[in-house]
This record gives structure tokens, C-alpha cells and sequence, in this order.
């Protein structure tokens, strides 16, 4: 079974070196480490990669909350780096046309990013993973797993998720229901 927990990355997941935590980041703590105590997981898996840990500055709350719990070799980075996303063809789309350009990632890219991750936890399906991704992909992974046949249960979600963000995501999935006929064209220009 797969146990998810949805955060916002940068204010939950990752901590700036050399800074306190954060209430958000506390809170965090306390829903992995309970999540710990009466899940008893094989496995720690988050959506973040070493490469941009240090490039960021930043380091991954869950790998410290494995290494305190001496579970540090059942933890693992499983987001693609920046050559892996080339390879499998994922690319975040930019511009000041931002709720569009969002609703195609989510389409059409984040399901290339899912399949990776879940590539990265195959061997580890049969027992209990507890999965730490961003909440904005929480509906998506959710829907992969149920086409995979894969049990999983939303553990937290939205950890962090600030008001405007919430918003923004409404937007992105409004248009998305009103404009079905724009995602279901294989050659997008996202895709290009």
C-alpha cells in the first residue's frame, strides 16, 4: 500500500541549511513521523532529487527524519534529474499566460514525471511505502495508482499549501474541465 502525503515543497519538505524549521516544517515532521509509528513503512520515498537539494540549498526533511529513526537505508530520492526529464521528455512550460501553460503540464507532462516515480518503487509495491509528493499531484498520482491497480491511501495533503497556490490550482483545474478538447491532442504544442 502506498501511503501519500501531499506537501508544498519549499515551505514542508525541504529546510534551508543552516535554518531552524519552520512551524509548517514541524507539522510535517509530526504527520511522517505518526505515519512511522503506525504504518511501519519499507519504504520512505520522496519526489525531490539530491541534484536540486544542492542546487537549492536545501536539505530533505524526510531523509533527516529517516536517519533520526535509523531507517535511513529505506529512503529514497525518486524525482528525475534535469537529464532524466530530458530523456523522458518532461519540461515545465513557462510564460505570462500562466493558467494554461500549468493545465498542459499537468496533462500532459506530469504524467511522464508519475510513471518515473512509481518506476523508482516498483520493487517495493507488495509492502508499505509512505510516498511524500507535492499536493499539486497528489488527484494525478492517485489516478495512476488506481489504473495500475496499485492500494494507496491519501495520508495528508496540502501540507504548506499557501491560500494563492490553492487558488491558482482551481483555476489551472477549471480550465482544464472547460476545455477538454485542448489536452486530448497527442501533438500539443507542449509536447513539441
Amino acid at each position: 500500500m502506498i501511503y501519500l502525503i501531499g506537501v508544498d515543497h519549499c515551505r514542508a519538505q525541504r529546510k534551508k541549511r543552516g535554518e531552524d524549521m519552520s512551524d509548517c516544517q514541524r507539522e510535517f515532521q509530526s504527520v511522517v513521523e505518526s505515519a512511522i509509528q503506525s504504518i511501519h513503512p519499507r519504504l520512505l520515498a520522496e519526489e525531490d532529487h539530491p541534484d536540486f537539494l544542492s542546487h537549492d540549498g536545501v536539505d530533505s526533511i524526510l531523509l533527516k527524519i529517516a536517519t533520526a529513526h535509523g531507517i535511513q537505508d529505506q529512503h529514497r530520492f525518486v524525482d528525475a534529474n534535469q537529464a532524466e526529464r530530458d530523456e523522458i521528455g518532461y519540461r515545465s512550460q513557462f510564460g505570462p499566460d500562466r493558467v494554461p501553460l500549468m493545465a498542459h503540464e499537468i496533462m500532459h507532462h506530469f504524467p511522464k514525471r508519475e510513471e518515473f516515480w512509481l518506476s523508482k518503487i516498483q520493487n517495493a509495491l507488495c509492502e508499505n511505502v509512505l510516498f511524500v509528493c507535492g499536493w499539486g499531484h497528489v488527484a494525478s498520482l492517485s489516478a495512476l495508482l488506481t489504473r495500475k491497480g496499485v492500494s494507496y491511501l491519501v495520508r495528508a495533503n496540502k501540507i504548506g499549501a499557501h491560500p494563492s497556490d490553492l487558488e491558482f490550482y482551481d483555476e489551472v483545474r477549471a480550465h482544464i474541465k472547460e476545455n477538454p478538447a485542448k489536452f486530448n491532442n497527442p501533438n500539443c504544442f507542449c509536447t513539441r
